[in-house]
Order: C-alpha cells, then sequence, then structure tokens
C-alpha cells in the first residue's frame, strides 16, 4: 500500500500515483473503472527521476509541475515543465525541457507497463487471475498495450507522442539535443472499437471556473476559509461523477470507489438534492433501474432489493466476484424510497414515472427485509461477504455490551429511521397520486415502527438508544454514534432528541472534531479503527442535520462548525473519510486514518448540506440543501 496517495480524475479514468503523482510501484496506476489500464507511468532525465520543485493541482484533473535536474543542489541544470491532465478520453501530459548550464544531449524517458489487472486484485482479492498476457508493439507514435479478457472483451492502452521515440521495451526514449524541447505524450485507454479521442483540458477547467462562480453568485460565507472549503465541496462533487446511461452518477470515493453505491449515493442526494437536483435524480433512476428483480444466493438480489455496489471489472464479469451487482446491504431499500419521495416534492412527476420501483422496494421492506416479522428492518451477518450489512459494514463494528459479534437476524438503530422516513415518503407520494387511502395506511404505518421502536430501542439509564436488536430480540446497549445519526430521520420524538444531542455532545462520544463511532468507555473502543472509535464525518453531519430538525439550533452550530474547522485543517481543505477519535487539541489538526479516501462522496457533500447551520442565527437561516423537510 502506498504510504501517500495522489489521484487525478475524469469521469471514469483516474490515476492513482504516489506522494509525487508517480506510478512506479504498488497499487499506483492509470485506472479506467475497475482495470489498471497502466502499472507504470515514470520520467527519468538522464536515467534520473526530476526532482519537483512545485507540485499543484490546478484541478481534480489538473496536476501542474515546475520540476529539476536530480539532486538539484544550489543551480538547476535542467528545468522542466510540466502539465498533466486527465479528461473522460485521455491522459495528456505536456512537458517543456530547458538546458541552462552545460552541453547537451539529454536523454529522456518515460517507463511504461501494462498488466490489466482487476481493481481487486491490485488490493489483493483472494484468488486472482494471474498476470495476464499483454502484448506491447512499438508504433511511429509511441507504443500499444493489448490485452484480450477472459470474456473477450479487448482492451488497448495507446501511447502517442507529439515527437519520435525509440521503444527500448520498458520506455520510450528521445535524444534531447536543443536547448529547448516541447513534448506531449497522449494516452488512450479504449475497449474493443473504441478510438483515441482527444480530450479537452481547457473546456474541462472553463467548467469547473463556471461551477465555483456560480456558487458564489449564491453563497458567500463571512469567512473566506469556510467558503474555500464549499467551493473545494462543489469541485470534489463534480470530479467524483462518471457518465452513466442515466446522467452523471457520483462515485462513493478515490481512489477504489469509482463505482454505483446504493447507500452511499442516496445518502450523498439526500444532503444535497436542493441545490444539485439532477445528481440526485440520476441516482434514483440508475438505482431503479438496477433494482433487484429475483432471489440469489451468491449476490444476495431479491425482488425490490436496491443493489450495494455495482462493478464493472474481469473479476466480475467472469463470475469471481458477487459485484455483478452486489445487493448486501439492508438501508439502501429503504433510503430509496426516502430519496425518491423528496425529489418528488418538487418534481411530483418522478413519484409516477419511478412508481413500480418505488412500491417494489415497499414490499422489500415488509417481506424480504423483515424475515422474522417483528416489523424491523434486518440483515443477517454473511459468513461469505459483507458481516454487518449497514453503513458500519466492518466485521467487528456491531457487537453486545459482552464484547460477542451479532448473529440472526440484526436489526439496527438507523436502518429503522430510515425505513420510518421511507413510510412517511410513500405516504406523501400516494397523497400526490390522488390516493389518501393508501397514505393514510402508510402513515399508521410509520407511527407504529416509530411506537415499536420507543419501546424496543429506548436506553433509558444512557438517554439514549441502543445501536440495535441481536438475532435473539435482546438490546445491544453499546454506546455509538448511530443514535445521533438518526435523528434526522424523524423516527426520534422532539423530547427523546434532547437527550441523544446531549449523549452524542457528550465526554464519550464528542472528540472536539465530531462524534466518535463508538464510545471511550466501550470494550473495542480504539481512536485509529475503522468503526470502533474513529470519526466520520459524514455520520457526525447527519447528526447535525437532524439536531436541527429537531429545533437544537445550537448543537447543531456546533457540530457544524467543528466539521468546518476539520476541512480548514486540512491541506486540501477537504473532510476525510475519516479520521481518528483522539481529542481536539489546540492549534492541532485531526489525527488522519491511514487508509481514508479523498475525496470521498458522503464528505463532498457535506459543505453543501451544512453551511446555513454556521451562523449564530442557524436557526433563521432557510436550509436549502436539508437532508428531509419538516414533517
Amino acid at each position: 500500500m502506498l504510504n501517500t496517495r495522489t489521484v487525478l480524475k475524469d469521469n471514469d479514468l483516474y490515476l492513482v500515483g504516489d506522494a509525487q503523482y508517480v506510478v512506479a510501484q504498488g497499487e499506483s496506476g492509470l485506472y479506467r473503472r475497475d482495470t489498471r489500464v497502466l502499472s507504470r507511468y515514470e520520467w527519468r532525465l538522464d536515467g534520473q527521476p526530476p526532482q519537483p520543485l512545485l507540485q499543484q493541482e490546478r484541478a481534480p484533473f489538473w496536476l501542474h509541475e515546475q520540476a529539476a535536474n536530480a539532486n538539484v543542489g544550489y543551480t538547476m541544470k535542467v528545468g522542466l515543465r510540466r502539465d498533466l491532465t486527465l479528461s473522460a478520453t485521455e491522459l495528456r501530459d505536456t512537458l517543456q525541457v530547458t538546458r541552462y548550464r552545460g552541453q547537451g544531449p539529454h536523454e529522456l524517458k518515460l517507463y511504461l507497463g501494462a498488466d490489466y489487472l482487476d481493481m481487486f486484485e491490485v488490493r489483493g482479492w483472494p484468488g486472482g487471475l494471474g498476470a495476464r498476457a499483454v502484448e506491447a508493439q512499438a508504433t511511429a507514435q509511441g507504443v500499444t498495450f493489448a490485452y484480450a479478457a477472459g470474456d473477450g472483451l479487448r482492451s488497448r492502452t495507446v501511447v502517442q507522442a507529439s515527437l519520435p521515440a525509440t521503444w527500448d521495451g520498458e520506455a520510450l526514449v528521445w535524444t534531447l539535443p536543443d536547448a529547448h524541447t516541447q513534448l506531449q505524450v497522449s494516452v488512450f485507454p479504449l475497449q474493443d472499437d473504441e478510438v483515441p479521442t482527444p480530450g479537452d483540458p481547457a473546456a474541462l477547467l472553463a467548467e469547473y471556473r463556471a461551477l465555483t462562480e456560480r456558487l458564489r453568485a449564491q453563497v458567500q460565507l463571512p469567512d473566506p476559509a469556510d467558503q474555500q472549503v464549499l467551493e473545494r465541496s462543489v469541485a470534489d462533487l463534480r470530479s467524483l461523477s462518471f457518465q452513466t446511461d442515466h446522467g452523471a452518477f457520483p462515485a462513493a470515493g478515490l481512489p477504489w470507489f469509482v463505482a454505483p453505491f446504493g447507500r452511499d449515493s442516496m445518502l450523498m442526494a439526500l444532503m444535497v438534492h436542493r441545490h444539485l437536483p439532477e445528481l440526485a435524480r440520476t441516482v434514483a433512476r440508475y438505482l431503479a433501474a438496477h433494482q433487484g428483480v429475483r432471489h440469489d444466493p451468491m449476490t444476495l438480489e431479491q425482488p425490490g432489493k436496491i443493489l450495494h455496489e455495482l462493478r464493472v471489472g474481469e473479476l466480475t464479469r467472469l463470475g469471481h466476484t458477487p459485484h455483478r451487482p452486489y445487493y448486501a446491504t439492508a438501508d439502501a431499500t429503504p433510503l430509496f424510497v426516502w430519496l425518491v419521495g423528496e425529489l418528488a416534492r418538487t418534481d411530483p412527476a418522478l413519484a409516477g414515472e419511478l412508481r413500480p420501483h418505488w412500491e417494489a422496494a415497499l414490499q422489500w421492506c415488509l417481506h424480504d427485509g423483515d424475515p422474522d416479522g417483528d416489523g424491523f428492518l434486518e440483515y443477517t451477518p454473511d459468513p461469505n461477504g459483507i458481516t454487518n450489512a449497514v453503513w458500519k459494514d466492518s466485521g467487528d463494528s456491531t457487537f453486545t455490551e459482552d464484547g460477542v459479534d451479532v448473529s440472526g437476524h440484526v436489526a439496527v438503530i438507523e436502518v429503522q429511521g430510515y425505513a420510518y422516513a421511507a413510510y412517511r415518503a410513500a405516504a406523501s407520494m400516494y397523497r400526490q397520486l390522488g390516493e389518501p387511502g393508501a397514505a393514510e395506511a402508510w402513515d399508521a404505518r410509520a407511527l407504529a415502527l416509530q411506537a415499536a421502536f420507543q419501546r424496543a430501542f429506548w436506553w433509558p439509564e444512557r438517554g439514549t438508544y441502543v445501536h440495535g436488536l441481536n438475532g435473539d430480540k435482546q438490546p445491544l446497549r453499546v454506546l455509538v454514534s448511530n443514535a445521533a445519526h438518526t435523528l434526522c430521520t424523524g423516527i426520534i420524538a422532539p423530547p427523546y432528541a434532547v437527550q441523544v444531542a446531549a449523549s452524542a455532545l457528550g465526554p464519550e462520544l464528542w472528540s472536539g472534531w465530531g462524534i466518535r463511532t463508538l464510545g471511550t468507555g466501550e470494550r473495542r473502543y480504539n481512536p485509529v479503527s475503522y468503526h470502533n472509535g474513529s470519526v466520520w464525518p459524514h455520520d457526525t453531519a447527519l447528526a447535525a442535520l437532524g439536531m436541527a430538525r429537531c429545533g437544537l439550533h445550537a448543537q447543531a452550530q456546533q457540530v457544524a462548525r467543528a466539521l468546518f474547522d476539520a476541512a480548514r485543517a486540512a491541506p486540501d481543505h477537504r473532510l476525510s473519510e475519516l479520521f481518528a477519535g483522539f481529542p481536539r487539541e489546540a492549534h492541532t489538526p485531526p489525527v488522519p486514518y491511514p487508509a481514508a479516501c479523498h475525496p470521498q462522496g458522503w464528505d463532498a457533500a457535506i459543505p453543501l448540506a451544512l453551511w446555513p447551520l454556521l451562523g449564530s442565527n442557524a436557526d433563521a437561516v432557510p436550509h436549502p440543501t436539508e437532508v428531509v423537510a419538516s414533517r
């Protein structure tokens, strides 16, 4: 694993490099969705890597670099100016090499390699396909790599240079006799009959700048540092998106989650749907088009169920993984109904358009989603796949107060909240469709769920709710962040919301940067864990939105301010997927979590959702990106 990663991306093409954007080892590479199309992309000047003097991301797809000869010392001999850009169809590398001292010629090499590994194999998936038979063919313009996958998909990586080069079997080689040389290299990752199509980096940069200008015309925060965080949020949401048949769909995170995810995309859409309605509608339509229609024990597909994750790499296409798509989630299906209901408030036609899908999702909630028929949505840990089919999906995240992992049909708190919101959304859509009887039935179902939830989940000794119910229906009395997260769904009545907020902001859960996933007094607490003591900003942000919904404006402002502060403390002005749960210290940023995504979809949405909560008069500020409107 790379200790430090850098990522450039546009559409479904992304470059993963080391700290200096070099592709030479480990998981680095140029990827097209789930396939690594180049495993090496490394410049050498006179046999040595150039020494970077400045590396600046002008945009999420554009690296600008000034470099010099290796061991530059006090006086540069050779300078190298570089602009590396990615568009949907092309990696483009433009270099200007200038000799300042000494005599030429100089030798410039670009080392290239292609292995066409599935992204899962790069990351250590057991039982991969092994080394690929990749052909490398020198051409008049450079070199072309080619590979035929086991299912017949033909891939080529075409590398073209503006100056003639020699291919020596490992690298393209140029001899530079002149004092000034300009060179452009283009890489085109192609499949089947696709042909090289140049991108337009200048137009793409103009698009990003226009996004920023539109945001500034709508929102000007008093503090420029907060404004910078907000503008980064909008740029990251654009960068994360990739084109599908239904429009631009937001990836869950970079670099490993450039794929459709159910839960992730819907939480993003719920946070930003008022500001970015097209993104949210794309999410709803895409997930509807891939909704489950049958029972499949391998992929966990069920009629009406919404997918968890869809992959298109060779391992998945050949049936070695279940991600075709994989439906291992208990929460995506009620989230889908909730999202469609929220969108239908301002786009009533969508309720009719997607009616077969949200009705099928509701039926899943009543049947396959509730396998023991007790009225709660549940999952059963999958020993061959995802153990915990909820947002805290690591295998050790859900356990009893005695530290025993859950088993049987497990009902987790926030999933019941999502179901409540889904039933309320169904009632609202039936009213829009002129069916008051159906609306009343779903309102009644929501109220019944809320009452049953209160009886089964309330933990009076701690003034909050338990994590969930184990398969034996015993409450999981473990202090976690999930109760505060659930405030945004509306299932928690106002008198109890005050106590939940106090618990979340108490010393065991509140780190000063956010709400810890697990209380400091619990058996498995570890501040540098994935789900047992770390802070996940999206989890904390949903709690803030829930507090605001419940009228707890001071608490909501405290949480929103902490998250903006965390983003401001980061060099790239963005929130990390998660960070360690250590207490906040003055003049010290949050402690990073080693393998966090940058950017991550949920976290890119947070500033856009939370900025109205920053002001001292947050209770009077209209909240255009709130998760739900007051009901």
